[in-house]
């Protein structure tokens, strides 16, 4: 691939054009699939909003034995139930309004805003949820929420959308190699940044005007900058659990230890998960969410594992 600035993007893609020929030659039934799956999420959260009974919901699209990493929901169908009922009876005036949504194979991505005034954007929680979908139905949870900020560094809002492209040359066609190129620039970008402190990359892949929506952060390049090393401390240890990626919106998700952890310790830390907009192959917009992790969960799973297994064929 022949790019015009090649130094900028040497450190970050070697073996990517590896990566990206052994895409799936049917991409078509991939992105058929993913827009199912994005169906059936969708449906399954407007019938957590609606009055209908929680069992009769999970029934319907969650499998049996569906595989929870939400610290504070048990896995199976049951356990399913019993958070929907929690969570309408907590706030029964509270909406699910879906911020963003992604899907990248069997996986679909939600960045939701739950609360009971859904028109202020500085009420309630930010919610990231990761579903994984087998035959159409939900096998897998994983969930990152947090309080949302009364006030903002940025002034923006944890839900809006600020990027314009320049009328010229425009938003690129995202093709399925294009948008696996920006997930494993994230993914790259991510461990480069925030697990080997190669702060360096801030001035060559961020956007000098990137928008924030983190609250405690301004807006442009610099301001970023200006945190680095509070946000990636020295001794600090970070490493990428999951991303993913539709378009010009990815999202990598990470477990964050202070120095001297133990790194093998899966119930320690904070989970974070970032969300870009990537234009151009620059990062110009950033949405995220972070929660400190449990030493222990309703489920026994940690929020990072993945233990899904197809059946045998």
């Amino acid at each position: 691939m022949k790019s015009t600035r090649p130094t900028k993007y040497k450190v970050l893609f070697s073996g990517a054009l590896m990566a990206l020929a052994a895409l799936p030659a049917h991409a078509g039934h991939k992105e058929d699939v993913e827009r199912y799956n994005k169906a059936l999420v969708t449906h399954f959260l407007t019938a957590i909003g609606s009055t209908a009974d929680a069992d009769a919901v999970v029934r319907r699209q969650v499998a049996p034995h569906v595989i929870q990493h939400d610290p504070l929901v048990t896995s199976g169908r049951d356990g399913t139930a019993a958070w929907i009922r929690e969570l309408r009876a907590r706030s029964p005036a509270q909406a699910i309004s879906v911020q963003h949504l992604l899907a990248d194979g069997d996986l679909v991505f939600v960045h939701s805003h739950v609360s009971a005034t859904p028109a202020n954007d500085m009420s309630g929680t930010n919610r990231y949820d990761f579903y994984r979908l087998d035959k159409g139905w939900i096998v897998e949870h994983w969930a990152v929420q947090a309080k949302v900020h009364a006030t903002s560094a940025n002034g923006n809002s944890q839900f809006s959308n600020l990027y314009a492209y320049p009328a010229s040359p425009g938003p690129a066609v995202m093709t399925a190699q294009r948008t696996e190129l920006n997930r494993l620039m994230l993914t790259t970008l991510s461990d480069e940044v925030f697990g080997k402190k190669n702060f360096g990359l801030l001035d060559r892949m961020w956007g000098p005007n990137y928008i924030q929506h983190n609250p405690f952060v301004g807006n442009g390049r610099a301001a970023l900058a200006a945190v680095i090393q509070y946000i990636a401390a020295p001794g600090s240890m970070y490493r990428v659990v999951r991303a993913m990626a539709e378009g010009d919106l990815g999202v990598v998700c990470s477990q964050n230890q202070d120095e001297g952890s133990d790194p093998k310790n899966e119930f320690s830390g904070v989970t974070v998960c970032d969300m870009y907009r990537v234009a151009n192959f620059e990062l110009v917009e950033h949405w995220d969410v972070a929660q400190a992790v449990p030493t222990s969960s309703l489920n026994g799973n940690s929020m990072f594992s993945s233990l899904y297994r197809k059946a045998e064929r």
